[in-house]
């Protein structure tokens, strides 16, 4: 009986915070939606923090949020190991924001990036010498 309070337990778990981020991603609302996402990639939840901004990158062009946007957008990827499409944004951000707030961050951290993405030295060393251009 207890086993099967326990699991009816987690499932309702699941459902309703599987059941809030699915309010926050379908919301109109970009103010909401991206101090939501903040508020995950501080927790560490870089997929949720990712997703969100995924869907908001281009509205919040131009704005005052765009540039933080990015590069927490970037970050997510980097944190989550995804070095490949981390570079591509950190790339992205210092190539939009020359001169922004966080464009030494961002060139660092894309040459780190391709950096984590380097195989064995016997093996193609493509990755190895983008790195090296990039740091």
């Amino acid at each position: 009986m207890k086993r099967i309070l326990y699991i009816s337990f987690v499932v309702l778990v699941l459902f309703t915070s599987c059941n809030s981020f699915n309010k926050i991603y379908k919301t109109t609302d970009i103010d909401y939606k991206y101090e939501a996402a903040k508020a995950y990639y501080l927790e560490g939840d870089y997929n949720k923090a990712s997703q969100l901004l995924e869907t908001m990158i281009t509205l919040l062009k131009g704005g005052d949020k765009a540039e933080e946007s990015l590069m927490i957008l970037a970050m997510c990827y980097y944190q989550s190991y995804d070095f490949e499409t981390a570079s591509q944004y950190f790339k992205v951000y210092y190539s939009n924001y020359p001169r922004g707030e966080f464009a030494e961050l961002a060139r660092f951290y894309s040459g780190k990036s391709l950096f984590n993405r380097i195989s064995e030295p016997e093996l193609d060393q493509t990755d190895t010498f983008s790195a090296i251009t990039e740091l």
